[in-house]
């Protein structure tokens, strides 16, 4: 059953398509025997003959059209046989010629002396470049619709491609912040039910905002920045006064958007690759400001040699995705630079916001 009805949905498309196709075609010939017969009205008086001689070059014309466009360019029009095409086409529009004089002549009992002061070669030689004038005209407007529908769809097709690949770079959570964050509220269960209901509320603020919230393709910088805020509030709960922290926010971080959660990789790497020190500060420094047309972000964070390298740090999956969505969003409108210390790490990002402001 559910095949009958796909196969009866498929032959009700298909004729849809045929009768909008047909209506089409229609409506543009009507229009163009108008203007052919407005055209031809100050050398065809007579309004029969107007309208004959008018009906006669229309099939002709629209005769080549169809079996140059549905015949001619399938079969034959290809870089290697564009002279066999224009030769087909030639031929198909002086024999065409031969079809017009016939009928005008000898069906129609036309007298073409009283319009054309020519011989008969003459007149074929006439009908011949109008056909193919007016003709190829008709082509070349086809193909030039058809090529911009075809940028159109390929156009569309590039969008859809980096729309999805910009929506699964944005939706990639970090595992190993939601895993630990997890176990830190399982173990704080016992040891502080309170803290750990307050963290999971956090938790489930911060994953709404990324599925939901962020969802759209510009968010303000302040949702951004508070989205920051709520993740550092986290990782203090989890790593508690082992870690040293310092946010600050300068310039005017306001009245402008950015793509979202473009600035939360670079933070999460600064915690999942932060030193587990027991004898100094485990650092972690965020600094974000606004300088002209510019949001600039630093973030550094300590580390421990032995326990990482700097092609850990670069190649992990949130700096690959950022990279990705930064070369996709911001092309030549970004700068990003990764340093390696002794024992620690700093990035430093700009992007430049002109053409973003609310």
């Amino acid at each position: 059953m559910i095949d009958d009805n796909a196969t009866r949905k498929g032959i009700y498309s298909q004729i849809e398509k045929l009768v909008a196709f047909k209506i089409h075609h229609l409506i543009f010939w009507l229009i163009y025997f108008f203007f052919w017969v407005y055209f031809y009205s100050d050398v065809y008086e007579d309004i029969s003959v107007l309208y004959k001689v008018t009906g006669i070059y229309l099939v002709a014309h629209a005769s080549i059209y169809y079996i140059s466009q549905y015949v001619l360019v399938p079969k034959i029009l290809k870089p290697k046989n564009a002279i066999l095409f224009i030769l087909s086409f030639i031929i198909l529009a002086i024999l065409t010629s031969f079809w017009m004089y016939g009928v005008l002549v000898y069906l129609m009992a036309f007298n073409l002396s009283e319009y054309f002061k020519a011989s008969f070669f003459q007149v074929l030689v006439i009908f011949t470049l109008s056909n193919i004038f007016t003709s190829g005209i008709l082509l070349a407007i086809k193909s030039f619709l058809d090529n911009r529908k075809l940028i159109r769809q390929s156009e569309q097709m590039e969008k859809e491609k980096l729309q999805t690949e910009l929506q699964y770079l944005k939706s990639q959570v970090n595992p190993h912040f939601l895993f630990n964050t997890i176990n830190s509220i399982y173990v704080l269960i016992r040891m502080d039910p309170e803290k750990a209901s307050e963290t999971l509320i956090k938790l489930s603020n911060l994953l709404r905002s990324q599925l939901y919230e962020f969802s759209v393709d510009r968010i303000d910088i302040q949702r951004e920045l508070a989205y920051l805020e709520n993740y550092i509030e986290l990782e203090k709960i989890r790593k508690g006064d082992r870690l040293n922290l310092e946010l600050n926010f300068e310039g005017e971080l306001e009245d402008f958007q950015i793509a979202p959660l473009m600035l939360i990789p670079f933070l999460e790497n600064c915690f999942k690759h932060i030193s587990s020190y027991s004898d100094r500060p485990n650092i972690v420094k965020v600094f974000i400001r606004r300088i002209g047309d510019w949001l600039e972000a630093d973030f550094y964070n300590t580390c421990e040699k032995e326990s990482i390298s700097q092609s850990d740090y670069i190649g992990g999956i949130g700096l690959a995705n950022i990279k990705r969505r930064l070369d996709l969003i911001y092309p030549k409108r970004y700068k990003l630079e990764i340093k390696e210390g002794e024992s620690d790490f700093t990035v430093n990002l700009k992007i430049k916001i002109s053409g973003y402001e609310n």
